[in-house]
This record gives C-alpha cells, sequence and structure tokens, in this order.
C-alpha cells in the first residue's frame, strides 16, 4: 500500500460519538487504502453486533481509553474545534489495514485525510460524467446514495406521489414503444426524409425520458429539462401554425406551394437561357451548350409537369403536415426542410449532372496530362510510375486533349453557377438542421438553476489544501462547484442526441475543385 486516503464528511462533528459506518476500498492501480466515512451509529451498552458497514470508531472531543476493533480495516477518529467556528479538525488515532496497524508517524507523507461537502455530492446530478478528478468522488456518491436508499423511510405522501409517477410512465411507454417499433419498421423509407428521421428521432427522446424517469423514480435535471424544451416546442409550434395559416387566409398550401415552385422554375429557366447565349461576355463552345441547356431545360419541363399532376394529392399531403406540424416547432422546421427539398428536387439533379460531367473532364485532363509528362498512375500502388507510350496513343491522347480543354470551359460554367446553387441550399438545409437540434434542447430550466448557483447543476470538485496537523497528514478539502455554462449545457443535453459534426471546409473546398459531389451540411 502507497497511501491511505480517508474521507470524512464536512459536518461529522455534529455527529455523536460512536462505531463509523461507511465503506473501505482498495484501489489496486494507485495502490491505496480508502475509508469512506458516511456517518456514525450507537451502539447500546455491551457487546456492540457486527455490522459489514462498520469500519472504525469516532471519539469526537473526548478521549476514550480503548476500542475494541471489530474489522481487519478499522479507523478511529477524534475532532477539536478549530480555528474557524463551524469547522473542526480531525485527528487520526488509531489505522488498521488487513489486520496489520499502521504507524502514523511513519507514513504522514502518503496520509491524506479528505473532508468532503456530503449534502453537495448527494445533489450534484451531474457530477456523474466528471473526468477531471479519477474515480475516487464518483464512487463516494455512488456508496452514498446506495446508503441513503438503503436507511431512507418514505412516507404515504412520498410513496403515492413515486406510484402515480410511475403509473403515468407506464401509461405513456406503451404507446411510445409501439410507435417506436413502426418507425423501426419504416426506416428504410423514413430515412429519406427529414420528417421521418425527426419522428423517430422524438420517439426515441421520449422513450429515452420515461426509461430515465422509471429507473431514477423522480424527475432527474436532464429530464426536466428535456420535458420543459418540448413544451417550449410545442408552443412555438402553435404559434408558428397560426401565423402561418392567418398569411395563407383560405388558400390550400398546396397551391402556394406550386406558385412559389413556379417562381423557381421561371427564374431557373431564365437563368439557363442566359447561360445558352453568351453569359458574362464569354465564348463558349455553340453546340456543346445548347445540348447542355436543352438537356437542363426538358429537366426542369418534366419536374414541373410531374408537381402539377400531383396535385390533388398534394392536398391531402398537407393536411397531414398540419397534424404533424401542432406537434412543435422543430416539426415545422423538418416540414420546410423536406419541401425545400422537394422544391428544389430539379436544380439538385442538374448539379449532379453538371459536377459528374465536371469530374469527368478534370479526370481526363489529368490522365491526359500525364502522357505528354510520359507517366501514367498505378491504381495497385497507388502512386505515379513513368510509361513508354508509341505514336498513335501520343496521337489519340493529344486529341482527346484538345477537345476536352476546348470543352472545359463550357462545362465549367454551367458547374460554377449550379454548385452555388448547391451551396446555398445546403447551407440553408444545414441551417434549418441545426436550429431545429438546438430548439429540441432549449436550456431553460438548466440556465434557471445554474444562474441562481443551486447544488444540482454542480458538475466537479474543487479542493483546497489546508496545513498539515501534528502528524503531518495532509488535509484537502472539497467542494462540488458547477462547470461554466456551456459545459453545464452539454451535460444536460439527452442521451439520445449527439452534436451535429463540425463542417469540413478544407474538404468542401477540395469537392469543388475535383467535382465531387457535395452532401447536407
Amino acid at each position: 500500500m502507497k497511501s491511505l486516503l480517508v474521507f470524512i464528511p464536512r459536518n461529522f462533528f455534529y455527529e455523536a460519538p460512536g462505531y463509523i459506518t461507511g465503506k473501505v476500498v482498495y484501489d489496486s492501480e494507485s495502490e491505496s487504502k480508502k475509508f469512506y466515512i458516511i456517518g456514525t451509529q450507537s451502539c447500546p451498552r455491551g457487546t456492540p453486533k457486527i455490522h459489514s458497514d462498520l469500519i472504525g470508531y469516532y471519539w469526537g472531543c473526548k478521549e476514550v481509553s480503548k476500542i475494541d476493533r471489530r474489522t481487519w480495516n478499522w479507523i478511529e477518529i477524534s475532532s477539536k474545534p478549530s480555528n474557524s467556528r463551524r469547522c473542526h479538525d480531525y485527528y487520526l488515532k488509531n489505522v488498521t489495514i488487513d489486520n496489520h496497524r499502521v504507524e502514523l508517524t511513519e507514513n504522514s507523507q502518503h496520509t491524506v485525510k479528505i473532508i468532503y461537502d456530503q449534502v453537495g455530492l448527494l445533489k450534484a446530478e451531474l457530477f456523474r460524467s466528471s473526468e477531471h478528478y479519477g474515480d475516487h468522488f464518483l464512487e463516494l456518491k455512488a456508496i452514498l446514495e446506495r446508503r441513503q436508499v438503503e436507511v431512507t423511510e418514505k412516507g404515504m405522501v412520498v410513496r403515492v406521489r413515486e406510484a402515480f409517477l410511475m403509473y403515468t410512465v407506464l401509461g405513456l411507454m406503451y404507446p411510445v414503444l409501439f410507435l417506436g417499433k413502426l418507425t423501426n419498421r419504416l426506416m428504410p423509407a423514413l430515412k429519406y426524409s427529414t420528417l421521418g428521421l425527426h419522428v423517430h428521432g422524438w420517439l426515441e427522446n421520449t422513450k429515452w425520458m420515461l426509461a430515465t424517469v422509471a429507473q431514477d423514480r423522480r424527475i432527474s435535471l436532464k429530464t426536466r429539462n428535456h420535458i420543459l424544451a418540448t413544451m417550449f416546442d410545442v408552443y412555438l409550434g402553435v404559434m408558428a401554425l397560426r401565423l402561418l395559416l392567418h398569411y395563407i387566409g383560405g388558400i390550400p398550401p398546396s397551391q402556394v406551394l406550386l406558385d412559389n415552385a413556379e417562381k423557381v422554375v421561371e427564374s431557373l429557366k431564365s437563368l439557363i437561357h442566359w447561360l445558352m447565349g453568351s453569359p458574362a461576355g464569354l465564348k463558349l463552345n455553340h453546340s456543346f451548350n445548347k445540348m447542355l441547356g436543352k438537356f437542363f431545360l426538358y429537366h426542369i419541363h418534366l419536374w414541373w409537369t410531374f408537381l402539377v399532376s400531383i396535385k390533388p394529392v398534394m392536398n391531402f399531403f398537407f393536411e397531414v403536415l398540419l397534424l404533424f406540424g401542432r406537434l412543435g416547432i422543430t416539426f415545422q422546421i423538418s416540414i420546410a426542410a423536406d419541401l425545400l427539398a422537394l422544391v428544389s428536387f430539379h436544380t439538385y439533379c442538374i448539379y449532379i449532372y453538371a459536377a459528374r460531367l465536371f469530374n469527368i473532364q478534370v479526370r481526363g485532363l489529368t490522365a491526359l496530362f500525364r502522357l505528354f509528362l510520359g507517366k501514367k498512375r498505378n491504381p495497385l500502388r497507388e502512386r505515379v510510375d513513368s510509361c513508354q507510350y508509341q505514336a498513335d496513343q501520343l496521337f489519340v491522347g493529344t486529341l482527346l486533349f484538345t477537345i476536352s480543354l476546348f470543352l472545359m470551359p463550357t462545362t465549367w460554367v454551367y458547374y460554377s453557377v449550379f454548385t452555388t446553387l448547391r451551396l446555398i441550399l445546403i447551407g440553408f438545409g444545414g441551417f434549418l438542421t441545426r436550429l431545429r437540434f438546438y430548439l429540441q434542447v432549449i436550456p431553460a430550466y438548466t440556465f434557471f438553476c445554474w444562474f441562481f448557483r443551486s447544488k444540482s447543476t454542480n458538475s466537479s470538485v474543487k479542493l483546497l489544501m489546508k496545513p498539515r496537523d501534528q502528524s503531518g497528514a495532509i488535509t484537502l478539502s472539497m467542494t462540488t462547484v458547477s462547470a461554466p455554462w456551456r459545459d453545464t449545457w452539454k451535460r444536460c443535453i439527452p442521451d439520445t442526441l449527439t452534436y451535429h459534426p463540425s463542417i469540413e471546409w478544407g474538404e468542401i473546398v477540395s469537392n469543388i475543385f475535383w467535382g465531387q459531389l457535395l452532401y447536407p451540411l
């Protein structure tokens, strides 16, 4: 054993002299013996009963001649008032480890007394995810919670409240589980819809919240914050839906969508007609330019015909969407993302055609340029090797290089225009996705508790060193403190929600340069 750690409650001096209850743990990694002290237990006259939680004896301010040791790991502590009125100094009188007495004067440099805040550690709900001070305080918190459950006697009011809470949770759990299984089976189709993914995620969040409440038998800080965020989400959704219906009046939503889609189609046609001429005074390949323009115009016309043909179905579709929209503003954002994808689908298809064509030409020009250098890429070894070309190969390569080079400006014009549109659309889509995420985790209740310094938001500990006592042992004073607001908010996010990965700007620039497809942010 290299060190001895003794965890003593801060208000331990209020306890009456008696046998100490707690737990002794040996840490094999640090080779230290840890005495977790919880409280004292008074025993009647005569021989006390041997109990597995008895780890020592507390003398108080009195001197006791002799105490019978009951276990192999035993500790005896006394206390004296310190200079501060509300604090006491604790002294280790006798320590026995594995049935061998420890000479404290010889091991004083390896003995550490930690005076901890028992109430603060129990109320710190976010402390479980702390990783800054090892596992000692996490282990102590678990022991305190287990001990509290064992010794606490619940009154009638508490039992009735817990029973009502459990029956309510079970009543809500069954429909949520049924709908969750249904969405799991429909995931092959729902994964292509933002609304479908959001419905599935909302059910997973609700299932996590109900399972957490059922496990803890109470509403914790994280679940309470999630419930309040959901209520706020529904309130914003109802208000936004009323404003939207008031704005469009008696016009069917499908007609509003088609009117705006028609404006987009006309603008896109005007843009392509402009590109088919001499955009910005550029001299493009006339035949290739006309072919690309007509192909894209035909694609736009085909998509507009499809939207007009499904107008009767869209009326029913919008009635269903309005039902989902009443569940919250996040559902409405998901619907807006799907409508944006529906209206701009033809733009996405044109972007794919232009990007693929540009990528083929860039790779072709790169490969043909190596031909003039007498080199060739070796895909097996992923390197460029020297190669001896024949005259006919050089002639065909030169001809293809010339054709691709002169067609490149026309392809580049279409690619640059529709890539810009694609960047705008995925940028707006990424904004909607992140807005939906932040609205799901609005930290209203957490911020209220954090601002007023509630102990439930404490997530880390602060250690202060006190002067050494007469034996030379190190004394540390521990208090629970709250983390910065950003860390506190992250700890209150439901376990089923994860942050979106950061945007890789370098990868986006590389994809644009080489003509690779840009995916949603």
